[in-house]
């Protein structure tokens, strides 16, 4: 399915690509899309950001990658899905954030 130019599909790999490469810009705009095209933004941060970071965090173990590497994504990371916050609040009432970890009830 196709939302405003994006597919699901589309936005997900953009968040994760953003993640790993380093961009918030990247990050930023896969969120607003996000929210724009109407996506269930736990879709993006679970299949999008947090896989970018699972796959830093195994580029890391490799020994590919520097701890510096690893934060300066999880700062990627958070830019993002701080934007989708108050999506996923109004989206899914049985949700709260404590920092970055999110509660479904």
């Amino acid at each position: 399915m196709n939302y405003n130019g994006y597919t699901k599909k589309e936005l997900i790999s953009k968040a994760k690509n953003s993640v790993i490469n380093h961009n918030d810009v990247e990050a930023t705009n896969a969120a607003m899309e996000t929210i724009r095209a109407g996506i269930d933004p736990i879709d993006i941060i679970e299949e999008g950001f947090i896989e970018g970071m699972k796959t830093v965090g195994d580029r890391f173990e490799e020994g590919k990658l520097s701890l510096v590497e690893i934060l300066i994504a999880s700062k990627t990371m958070n830019k993002g899905i701080s934007i989708l916050k108050p999506a996923v609040i109004s989206a899914h009432e049985n949700t709260c954030f404590f920092g970055n970890l999110m509660l479904t009830l």
